[in-house]
């Protein structure tokens, strides 16, 4: 009857000699009846003695009803292969059975040393890794998450609630944003790991990590940990650089405007003084604001003095002749005060129709004229 079964069994009853059957036989390396079982079973598998001794003991325990008893070895006859024998008590009796699992035995190595490059894979990345079950419970993260959450890396481990550790971590001071509003930090927090929305998250030791997260096959998450924290500085450096533009366009229009003012002297004249050093550029403006507000205010004379000016070269000269054209087209009149004999020659050197342009000595006798013609 035992030449029947399809794996190799041993048959031990309680009143009896140990009985094995033909494939039984063909793997042990022994022709002597068996003691008892477990001896027949040293015959097949490579027990040292106390692993025998080890055997009964567990055997000794073993009750009717109770799940088998599994043993896995290296086959005595050829130690390269392995089996595993499954012992089960009955009533009368104990029965061992052999399977042989070296092909198990080698794609779980493989499987392995597969989960093992794979986790050294990962805990080489700059990113911080972490996987959640379905049940949103922490299964692994690599070396650099654990660097990320440095404050509660001990709070990692296997089986935690996500949103657990996420509180505990707040409650420890992990997250800059939770500092004194914890409840309603870890809330929001939560709700956009429900949503897998991307986050951008501030941590105590001032770095800051963007959050992408996916969804897995079996329900649960994948989520990677980036440190932006250098594109936040630069960022931050460049919204204040901005600022720092604005202000100093705002001042270098503050100091335009005061050294170049425009004074109206009376209903529809205008003076303008000017006063310090002038080149092409500044002169420029000084001519852009005097026409703007020529058409602004309607003026009919503009007084421009150049008293203050210590030097005037060609170009600013030619400025000034090229304004007092464009003023004549708004339909005013301009009059130049304060030209002293350098200055003079300066014009006169230009070779332009000075004909259509009024001068006065000072600014006093050029102020009395605009009057006179308004």
């Amino acid at each position: 009857m035992l030449d029947a079964l399809p794996l190799p069994t041993a048959y031990a009853p309680a009143d009896g000699p140990v009985q094995c059957n033909r494939l039984w036989l063909e793997l042990s390396d022994s022709s002597d009846t068996p003691e008892d079982l477990i001896t027949a079973c040293a015959g097949v598998l490579a027990w040292e003695a106390h692993d025998q001794t080890a055997a009964r003991s567990w055997v000794a325990t073993l009750a009717p009803d109770d799940p088998p008893l599994q043993l896995a070895a290296p086959l005595r006859r050829d130690r390269a292969r392995h089996a595993q024998v499954s012992i089960r008590r009955s009533a009368t009796a104990l029965t061992a059975q052999v399977i042989e699992v070296t092909a198990l035995l080698t794609a779980q190595r493989a499987a392995e040393q597969r989960l093992e490059a794979i986790l050294s894979a990962l805990d080489s990345l700059e990113e911080g890794f972490l996987l959640l079950d379905a049940e949103d419970r922490i299964v692994f993260c690599n070396r650099r998450y654990r660097e990320l959450y440095a404050i509660s890396a001990d709070l990692i481990t296997p089986g935690r609630p996500f949103a657990e550790f996420i509180r505990l971590g707040a409650e420890r001071g992990q997250y800059a944003n939770a500092i004194g509003r914890v409840d309603e930090w870890v809330a929001e927090r939560l709700r956009l790991h429900a949503e897998l929305a991307p986050i951008e998250q501030h941590l105590a030791d001032g770095r800051w990590i963007r959050i992408v997260e996916r969804r897995t096959a079996d329900g649960g998450a994948v989520g990677l940990r980036i440190d932006i924290t250098e594109l936040k500085q630069a960022e931050e450096l460049r919204r204040q650089l901005a600022i720092r533009e604005e202000v100093i366009a705002a001042q270098a229009a503050l100091l335009a405007e005061l050294s170049t003012p425009l004074l109206e002297v009376a209903s529809r004249v205008l003076l303008a003084p000017m006063v310090g050093a002038f080149d092409s550029a500044r002169v420029a403006m000084l001519i852009e604001a005097l026409l703007h507000a020529v058409q602004q205010r309607h003026a009919r004379v503009v007084v421009l003095d150049v008293t203050g000016v210590p030097v005037i070269d060609t170009q600013v000269a030619q400025a000034i002749l090229q304004c007092a054209t464009s003023v004549r087209l708004l339909g005013a009149q301009l009059v130049i005060t304060g030209i002293r004999p350098d200055v003079a020659q300066t014009l006169v050197a230009l070779g332009v129709d000075l004909s259509t342009i009024i001068t006065r000595a000072d600014l006093r006798d050029g102020v009395r004229y605009a009057l006179r013609q308004e």
